[in-house]
């Protein structure tokens, strides 16, 4: 037995000024981090103020296109706001070259196929929503491709 909920809904204007190059870079397929330049820590998602040394002395740095899946995740609900993925859909950490972490959405490869450390190649598009999307794609020699 089960009552229904509320319709849930929230829309915010996101300031982006400091950001700008970050969403910009996704719209190209780019993905950028800022990296201090006092004490050289890499941030992703892109900062402008450095929690290690509590400077604003930032430079932008593009990202490695290409990763390696440190965990993953098979999600079979859509959350409000993404009902343009297909179900069910994979969620994934990658590690670049550069140690950041980065999170996106993994295609081309059925779920028994991940594995922790598949290499992949990491893009980004425009989602038919309109909004950016970070993407993971296996490369060839990592798992059988769908």
């Amino acid at each position: 037995m089960s009552i229904k909920s509320r319709l849930l809904s929230f829309v915010h204007d996101v300031p982006i000024i400091k950001t700008k190059m970050f969403w910009d870079g996704l719209k190209e397929g780019k993905i950028y981090a800022t990296k201090c330049r006092d004490c050289g820590k890499i941030y992703f998602p892109p900062q402008v103020d450095c929690p290690k040394c509590l400077k604003s002395n930032f430079e932008w740095i593009s990202l490695s296109n290409e990763g390696e899946i440190e965990t993953f995740t098979e999600s079979h609900l859509k959350p409000q706001g993404f009902t343009h993925y297909e179900k069910p859909y994979i969620i994934a950490i990658a590690k670049t070259p550069e140690e950041v972490k980065v999170m996106g959405w993994l295609e081309g490869v059925e779920i028994n196929n991940v594995k922790v450390g598949m290499k992949v190649e990491i893009t980004s598009r425009i989602q038919p929503d309109g909004y950016p999307a970070i993407i993971f794609k296996p490369k060839i020699h990592e798992a059988k491709t769908i």
